[in-house]
């Protein structure tokens, strides 16, 4: 499910490419649930992100916010970064900022941009 989420925001990226990419919750949620191996729930990842927002992350917050951002890691890999390199090299990463946004409904969208 994360690989079809993710590969459709990559997708859409290079049909237009732009200096940031957005990244849903239900993207940041699947790549969580992915990371994790555990079924998070959509609470549990706002929570997370809230509280990394308010520097007050404890206990699980850690494991799923670092779930979350696998999503803005591979984005900006295959967004930003060189195909051929990243399809090569297990250790190839791009450097980006990432800037949350909390929606009027709660959900958190992440917005990655090249550094």
């Amino acid at each position: 499910m994360f690989a079809d989420l993710i590969d459709k925001i990559i997708y859409s990226y290079k049909a237009d490419p732009r200096n940031k990419v957005a990244i849903d919750e239900d993207t940041l949620l699947a790549s969580t649930i992915e990371e994790t191996g555990y079924p998070i729930k959509r609470d549990q990842l706002r929570a997370a992100i809230a509280n990394y927002l308010s520097n007050e992350m404890n206990g699980d917050d850690y494991s799923i916010y670092d779930g979350a951002i696998y999503a803005c890691s591979v984005a900006a890999n295959r967004c930003f970064g060189d195909s051929e390199e990243y399809d090569a090299d297990n250790d190839y990463s791009v450097d980006y900022q990432l800037s949350w946004i909390k929606n009027s409904d709660g959900a958190f969208i992440a917005v990655i941009r090249p550094n």
